[in-house]
């Protein structure tokens, strides 16, 4: 049925008007393709799509029991087959999981409010360092620089993810470590990355402190044994679960140097903001749902228009690291070549990339206007100004609403030579220079607007990506919530770094060239 649906979608795209002429063929085309949901509004317009292939993609949802799926996930069974986990993130916001998940969450969130309230009231501490990588670190970043729109934050908070010695180097320097509280977020408490830095830091602590080192290091992990093995205090140790994936961990103690920061309300606002979205997920209609739309205009992007790349671009630079924090949820849940059963898949999870709004537009920007073959964009916009410059604020949106119109009309050859005529330009300098100037125009894309960068509002726009994955993921037929694909190189890695201090191994021609090159 699902092949018979997606032939459909294909005849249907074969026959597909311009953009710019299903404004004037679809009457409804505002009501139906423009959607609110609380702060948020999500204008899918000026996608390629039209009503015909918006019903089609919402029977290819119904064909592939996304209602039923989507009452699992919220029921807390475990949908995580390949390692028998529930998926629970929305629990950590208050929404779904069972009576027990639900007392986990509250006594968790009140220790870390408690935690956070003393921390700030104490007042010894003046800087944070987050040590983390992956879903511990992409998440507390782009939150970090977001709640920074709204929220005052009276501490110096840094990050330090790379196993690359400029990253803790770069958060430690300048740093005194009697003022210092060192988070170390590792679910496992053996990621290679983690654990590095957080022996450096630990070493840079106790240079200066001594055995009073361990009053300023804290631990977030699901491995509370690795944790006190490593040395932290038991009651310096917080707790999240397996059912939580590191991508979705924002939400849980992984956030603790965001409520230290910023406070815990600013960060029960974050979460209210994500449960609003749950909520919303959960009962909206489908025809009427943010995150399924968002989801099937992916699909049809993705598996019947053919583009192999999504571009993000936020006009805040608040969220300037969205597109990273994307990369991971996307690509890392949804970049899967077998089914849940074991079959191939056909095409699955585009690559994610993009850039904060300007600065796209004096790098990339080129491609998506002329290159080959372009591709679809998200743009992320905040209507309030937060920076007290509304100068800089209208120019930065007025680009952001352009750039959408720009890729969507583009400028015939024709019009370029009118214009080149009208300016004065000679025939043989038209002839040569109107090809260069033509847009192609018919470039899809998608602005969701937030009408402020609150807390609630930025909770509510990552929510509705995550969202947006657990559907696209349904329709591929893959599981969103395991990434098996990231584990062969971790292994080499170990085996190398071995052989680099003396071991012996055996590899290819190329890899044992690059070894000796250390030897």
């Amino acid at each position: 049925m699902e092949k018979d649906r997606y032939l459909k979608l294909e005849a249907i795209a074969a026959k597909l008007p311009a953009i710019t002429e299903l404004f004037k063929l679809e009457p409804k085309r505002m009501e139906q393709f423009v959607l609110r949901e609380g702060p948020l509004r999500a204008d899918f317009s000026k996608q390629a799509i039209s009503e015909q292939a918006r019903e089609q993609l919402l029977h290819l949802a119904a064909d592939c029991q996304l209602e039923h799926w989507r009452g699992r996930f919220f029921a807390g069974e475990k949908i995580n087959t390949t390692e028998d986990r529930a998926v629970l993130h929305p629990a950590l916001r208050g929404v779904g999981g069972d009576q027990d998940v639900q007392k986990q969450v509250k006594d968790m969130r009140a220790k870390l409010r408690t935690f956070a309230e003393n921390v700030r009231k104490e007042g010894k501490f003046k800087s944070i360092v987050h040590i983390g990588i992956g879903g511990s670190d992409l998440g507390p970043r782009l939150i970090a620089d977001g709640l920074a729109a709204s929220t005052d934050n009276t501490f110096e908070l840094r990050f330090a993810e790379n196993v690359d010695g400029a990253s803790i180097n770069d958060a430690l320097t300048g740093l005194d470590p009697k003022t210092t509280l060192v988070i170390v977020v590792s679910k496992s408490f053996t990621t290679q990355e983690t654990r590095m830095n957080a022996e450096s830091a630990r070493d840079w602590l106790e240079a200066k402190l001594g055995k009073k080192a361990g009053a300023n290091f804290i631990a977030v992990t699901a491995n509370r044994e690795g944790a006190e093995k490593f040395g932290v205090a038991i009651d310096q140790i917080f707790d999240f679960w397996d059912w939580v994936g590191g991508r979705y961990s924002v939400w849980s103690a992984v956030g603790l140097s965001l409520q230290i920061a910023f406070g815990p309300d600013a960060f029960d606002d974050f979460l209210a903001g994500a449960a609003a979205m749950d909520t919303h997920f959960r009962d909206a209609p489908l025809d009427k749902n943010l995150p399924v739309m968002m989801a099937l205009t992916g699909v049809w992007n993705r598996n019947v228009l053919g583009y192999s790349s999504v571009a993000v671009i936020p006009y805040a630079r608040r969220l300037r690291k969205l597109s990273a924090f994307l990369q991971q949820l996307e690509m890392e849940s949804n970049g899967k070549s077998k089914t849940r059963d074991g079959e191939n898949t056909g095409l699955t999870c585009p690559i994610i990339w993009g850039d904060e709004g300007t600065n796209g537009q004096h790098a990339f920007f080129q491609w998506l206007h002329q290159g080959t073959p372009g591709a679809p964009v998200d743009f992320v916009a905040v209507l309030k100004d937060h920076e007290n410059r509304s100068g800089h604020h209208k120019a930065l949106l007025a680009n952001c609403f352009a750039q959408s119109e720009a890729l969507m009309i583009g400028k015939s050859q024709m019009i370029v030579e009118e214009e080149m005529m009208a300016a004065g330009f000679k025939k043989q300098d038209r002839e040569v220079l109107a090809p260069q100037k033509t847009f192609p125009g018919n470039r899809p894309s998608t602005t969701i607007t937030l009408d402020e960068l609150s807390p609630f509002a930025l909770g509510h726009l990552i929510a509705l990506y995550e969202h947006k994955v657990f559907v696209q993921g349904i329709i591929w037929g893959v599981n969103s919530f395991d990434q098996w694909g990231v584990e062969l190189g971790k292994v080499l890695a170990k085996s190398i770094l071995k052989e680099l201090d003396g071991a012996k191994g055996e590899h290819d021609p190329s890899t044992e060239a690059l070894i000796g090159l250390m030897k």
